[in-house]
């Protein structure tokens, strides 16, 4: 087990508003490898979604399902966050899904308000909301260049229903709005190397980048070993295999 691991107070949090961020969680050297992979891998491009907000506006979205011996997957891998999220469910978890957003300067479209658990529970097939998804800041996350933003407890709601908007799936804006009303509002300005936890029925969206400034993120999900996917037609249920949180730096370029 990591030494790094989310104190209690963290996971007691966690559990209270539906998120944590913890501050500094991947060293300067850390971050700045990350960065270094990113900034330069073409493949993301290449491999990326478009993905339209309400107004038309895109952000780009590179997602991967399989876990492999590349730098992305030693912090997909890395006990530190693995354990933290073991930690924050109580029981062994699986790999689900990471993916990099690529919110771009000026051009950066928004994300509707959703919870994840609203479609992932259909369009994975899971029945229990026992999914955490940690978000690591690449680079810094502002109000200017659209950080995420957060209904504080809002996860104590349950899941709302979502549709379709632009092409993203947004949570039912009649009772996101009454939310909006008795839960505190709360923007998530991010260091990079920051790292964020949270529950898949929070609520969370993000704003327009207008700013001249990229917000790059990376997004690891997983789930509770109890919750796995019960269709034929889910996502492919793979065992998560751990490395340790020098395998970071041990990393070749």
């Amino acid at each position: 087990m990591s030494s790094l691991l989310l104190s209690e107070k963290q996971v007691s949090d966690f559990h209270r508003d539906g998120f944590v961020i913890a501050k500094g969680f991947y060293t300067v050297e850390e971050i700045s490898k990350l960065q270094q992979k990113a900034f330069n891998d073409d493949s993301l491009y290449e491999k990326a979604w478009d993905k339209k907000d309400a107004s038309g506006t895109i952000s780009k979205v590179c997602l991967w399902q399989e876990l492999g011996s590349d730098l992305y997957s030693m912090f997909s891998r890395g006990r530190r966050l693995t354990d933290s999220v073991e930690k924050l469910l109580g029981e062994p978890v699986f790999h689900t899904t990471t993916k990099i957003m690529m919110k771009e300067p000026y051009v950066g479209g928004a994300w509707e308000w959703h919870q994840d658990f609203g479609y992932w529970h259909h369009d994975n097939f899971h029945l229990m909301p026992k999914l955490v998804s940690v978000m690591i800041a690449i680079n810094k996350a502002t109000i200017a260049n659209g950080c995420l933003e957060v209904l504080k407890g809002s996860h104590h709601l349950g899941r709302l229903n979502h549709s379709r908007t632009g092409d993203q799936k947004g949570a039912e804006m009649l009772f996101v709005n009454e939310a909006l009303k008795h839960l505190e509002l709360v923007k998530v300005e991010l260091e990079p190397g920051d790292a964020l936890f949270f529950h898949c029925n929070l609520l969370h969206k993000s704003n327009q980048n207008r700013s001249s400034d990229p917000r790059w993120t990376m997004i690891s999900a997983y789930c509770a070993e109890s919750a796995k996917p019960f269709h034929e037609n889910s996502l492919q249920y793979r065992p998560l295999v751990k490395v340790d949180d020098d395998a970071i730096l041990r990393h070749g370029n």
